[in-house]
């Protein structure tokens, strides 16, 4: 069987590849191969943040890259502030209703409860405030109002000392200081500097002209 001649040319404008395959005439001359470009990565988007693999770019005004800082960091006394905070006002809030069921024939008790109920809700509030940063304001009022009230059943409780048996009167001052271990370290914690530094910087934050 002849071979082609050596003067060939493939059809089709391709070029010979030096290391290809054979023919299979047996002459060393080999078939050109077709180059192929491959396409752009996920259709041609741009790298995002310089990344080499070709990840698509997110728009500018999604944020920036994944890490930045989100504010300043919360500290753990106004976050235990708070918690303390929320306890007290569980434990006044059911104490609320013996209360007022009890104020019902009296008013003064009425109206103790009700002072009570108020303070209950400047302590949560006053919480939510603090662990966001706005503010300290309300849980520093709630405590201080759950302290006077401690203080109103001790007076109570004394003047009433006299109609009641001595060991009667020393466990009935057990109760109200119990309300008032709660609010006097929410209090301290509060005012740590870290707590204030906090607030500051978090209003600072949200509104740079303003200043503590």
């Amino acid at each position: 069987m002849s071979q082609p001649p050596s003067s060939w040319n493939p059809p089709g404008g391709q070029q010979e590849h030096p290391q290809g395959p054979q023919n299979p005439y047996g002459s060393t001359e080999s078939f050109a191969q077709p180059t192929y470009t491959p396409p752009p990565p996920y259709g041609g988007y741009p790298p995002a943040y310089g990344n080499p693999y070709g990840q698509p770019s997110y728009p500018a005004q999604y944020g920036g890259p994944p890490g930045a800082p989100a504010g300043p960091e919360r500290p753990g006394a106004a976050l235990a502030a708070a918690v303390l905070s929320y306890i007290q006002a569980g434990i006044v809030l059911l104490c609320s209703f013996f209360v007022l069921a009890a104020g019902t024939s009296v008013t003064e008790l009425l109206l103790i409860g009700i002072v009570q109920l108020v303070s209950v809700g400047l302590l949560i509030f006053g919480a939510v405030q603090v662990t966001s940063g706005s503010g300290r304001l309300m849980l520093l009022v709630g405590n201080g109002l759950q302290l006077a009230l401690v203080a109103y059943y001790l007076i109570r409780i004394s003047t009433l000392g006299t109609d009641l048996e001595g060991a009667d009167s020393e466990g009935a001052v057990v109760i109200p200081l119990f309300f008032a271990v709660m609010p006097v370290v929410a209090l301290v914690l509060a005012l740590n500097s870290a707590v204030s530094r906090f607030i500051s910087e978090k209003k600072q934050a949200q509104n740079p002209q303003w200043r503590q």
